[in-house]
């Protein structure tokens, strides 16, 4: 069936009810139904995010399921929080759809979204739902709560500068997917699903594996070349279904912070840029996932390049003066990488060899130069 067919109203009552709040919820007043929400947030500081999903700039939905983009746009902005040294309340959500939008696409997303919930443990309390003339659009704002808030202009000469995790395997995982024809696209879209994804984010859902893949054909300009499944997976999925890093052991450490959205320099020139400072990187520090490394080299591109300049990764970079790195890495799943260090004015790149290059602000500017 059509959203247009089944009504605003019915789709609203749909919603409330699957996002009913439990009556042990004390800080929500009034949730979803009213006008607005009615919030009694604990004794600490506020942070406020939001973030847009456009079709056609965000994704595509050749390759893109909407539970992807359900589950992806409560991540990019539960992100946000966290990167301030906070932890995600509340949600709120406008999603435009077009009309041949359908109720499968429809609770689809919501599915998607539902999952995020549980994962960050969040509220949906409310939101909007509209019609689009030609592609769809999604927005969501998320409320959280901190005591110490990090901020992008704490940094300061003499902080190590670090890393979670790598970086570039969504900008290389975008990079298989566009390469894909038609009918693997499809597949992609179908099979690696909501239940496949669930496994990985560890939902405490049991997963089922998707179609046997194998090898995935890979246009690579003239040529078709063959990337093994092993290794085309986390690629993919961190692209499609990134996961909002946990900031709390790394906050009372923490000089400054952001997550890296839109490339590694580019928000590591932010940082400089909002604490008045220069940076020392180190090339060969920049920690690159096995995965990258194997597919940048089959695809022909710069894993490297890939890492300090691609976007979506939503890991956390940040300054620290006294981080416990190897207690740290000793204690977490996720490791953190140090990759160098706040000066006082020259921004630069040294290389295995000693050699220096200046560091430029590469990466994603939605209204930036071309190419």
């Amino acid at each position: 069936m059509r959203l247009f067919q089944a009504g605003e109203l019915k789709l609203l009552k749909e919603v409330r009810e699957r996002f009913r709040l439990d009556p042990e919820e004390k800080s929500v007043i009034v949730g979803i139904g009213d006008d607005a929400a009615v919030i009694a947030p604990h004794q600490k500081k506020i942070i406020v995010t939001t973030d847009m999903m456009n079709e056609g700039v965000h994704f595509d939905l050749d390759y893109t399921s909407p539970f992807h983009l359900g589950f992806k746009l409560v991540s990019v902005n539960v992100s946000d929080i966290m990167a301030m040294g906070g932890v995600a309340r509340y949600l709120f959500l406008d999603l435009a759809f077009t009309p041949d939008a359908d109720d499968d696409f429809f609770r689809n997303i919501y599915d998607g979204i539902e999952h995020a919930l549980s994962l960050y443990g969040v509220r949906l309390l409310g939101g909007d739902l509209c019609s689009a003339r030609n592609d769809t659009v999604l927005s969501a704002t998320v409320i959280g709560e901190g005591e110490k808030i990090i901020t992008r202009a704490g940094a300061s000469a003499g902080d190590k500068i670090y890393i979670t995790s790598s970086t570039g395997d969504s900008a290389c995982g975008l990079e298989i997917l566009k390469r894909l024809n038609k009918e693997t696209k499809e597949i992609i879209r179908k099979t690696v699903g909501a239940m496949r994804c669930l496994a990985r984010v560890d939902t405490g859902i049991e997963g089922q594996e998707p179609e046997e893949i194998g090898e995935l054909a890979v246009n690579k300009g003239s040529e078709i070349i063959g990337i093994s499944w092993r290794i085309a997976e986390p690629l993919l999925m961190r692209h499609l279904m990134p996961v909002a890093r946990d900031s709390r052991d790394i906050v009372p450490h923490a000089s400054s912070m952001l997550d890296v959205s839109d490339g590694l320099f580019i928000d590591l020139c932010r940082i400089c840029d909002e604490g008045s400072t220069g940076a020392t990187i180190y090339k060969d520090k920049i920690p690159l996932s096995a995965e990258l490394r194997v597919a940048s080299e089959l695809l022909g591109l710069d894993a490297i390049h890939l890492a300090v300049s691609g976007g979506e990764d939503y890991e956390l970079l940040f300054t620290s003066r006294d981080f416990p790195l190897d207690e740290y890495n000793r204690t977490h799943d996720i490791k953190v990488s140090c990759i160098g260090e706040i000066t006082r004015e020259e921004r630069n790149i040294i290389d295995s060899l000693g050699g220096k290059k200046p560091l430029k602000a590469e990466g994603y500017q939605h209204f930036g130069p071309p190419g």
